[in-house]
């Protein structure tokens, strides 16, 4: 299936390369470019981003089969915008193909489209409500040490604020949360010791769990 990868990670100290290796080593589809965009899924709109802007086009201009995307947040974590994009490509007659679901929507030959959108939906929604819940964490957790009298600004010799430097790295707040070892997370997230121990440690001062 004559297919384009787009893949999309939300702060630019992250990598894509992992969504792409993932998909690359599957069969049945011949990846004819790969779009990778470093914006937020969560609070730009599938319309204001340009890199997913770039690769529908693409699609349409070069009879491009199958979109293939890691997991269904990767187009959008608003499930009203993706259930419209899914449908809109359907019409189109390109299929969806969701790399951590192992399935493909919008075949033609498809028997179970209505449970395969259900799926998308009930993905769709998780992956919002997650952001939504590590943002009040983090504003939380910020309101907490402004009430100890505790700073929020930057630390002495640092370059950002504690506030913006944990909300960068949201990734790695999940998969400490979920044990993962620090080994695993350097893999997963693509970054250093220092930075997953700096994450732990400001977690662990304003209490986010």
């Amino acid at each position: 299936m004559k297919a384009i990868l787009y893949t999309r990670v939300s702060t630019k100290d992250q990598s894509t390369l992992r969504q792409v290796n993932d998909m690359k080593s599957l069969k049945d589809f011949e990846i004819i470019k790969v779009f990778s965009e470093k914006i937020s899924g969560f609070s730009v709109s599938i319309n204001e981003r340009p890199v997913l802007q770039k690769a529908l086009a693409f699609v349409d201009s070069k009879n491009i089969e199958c979109i293939m995307v890691s997991e269904v947040s990767r187009l959008g974590r608003n499930t009203h915008e993706v259930l419209g994009l899914i449908e809109e490509l359907k019409k189109k007659s390109v299929a969806i193909y969701i790399h951590n679901l192992g399935t493909t929507i919008n075949k033609s030959d498809s028997s179970s489209e209505i449970f395969t959108k259900l799926i998308v939906t009930i993905m769709a929604d998780l992956a919002r409500l997650e952001s939504e819940q590590m943002s009040y964490r983090i504003k939380s957790g910020i309101r907490s040490r402004k009430a100890k009298g505790l700073t929020t600004g930057r630390k002495i010799g640092s370059r950002e604020s504690v506030d913006k430097f944990i909300s960068k790295h949201t990734d790695i707040q999940k998969y400490l949360s979920k044990g993962y070892s620090s080994r695993e997370i350097q893999k997963l997230c693509k970054c250093s010791p220092n930075t997953i121990k700096k994450v732990k440690d400001l977690q662990d001062e304003i209490k986010i769990k």
